[in-house]
């Protein structure tokens, strides 16, 4: 599983992102890990549900409410286009990435 796409549409709606990933089985990749079983799968996706609704109650509340990082202007100099070339209508369209 990868989280690129999700991480490319955040950074695209300058959105700070982070990945939470918890495991519910080895037996993908790890030679010694016994057979997985769907009993086994569901008892681990409950308990990792319980752990990142914690992860979640506990994070939230020490995110600041101003950023210090540069997400939010990712997209800064992603306009090329001087601003004399540009309809009313683009420049319109495409003020939000110039915050």
């Amino acid at each position: 599983m990868t989280n690129a796409t999700e991480a490319k549409l955040a950074r695209e709606a300058q959105l700070c992102y982070a990945t939470v990933a918890l495991i519910t089985d080895y037996d993908c990749w790890h030679q010694t890990a016994e057979p997985v079983t769907v009993e086994a799968i569901l008892h681990l996706l409950h308990r990792n549900a319980e752990l990142a609704k914690r992860l979640i109650a506990e994070a939230v509340p020490k995110v600041p409410d101003v950023r210090g990082c540069s997400c939010g202007t990712a997209l800064r100099d992603a306009i090329v286009t001087p601003p004399d070339a540009m309809t009313a209508e683009a420049k319109r369209r495409l003020a939000v990435l110039q915050r």
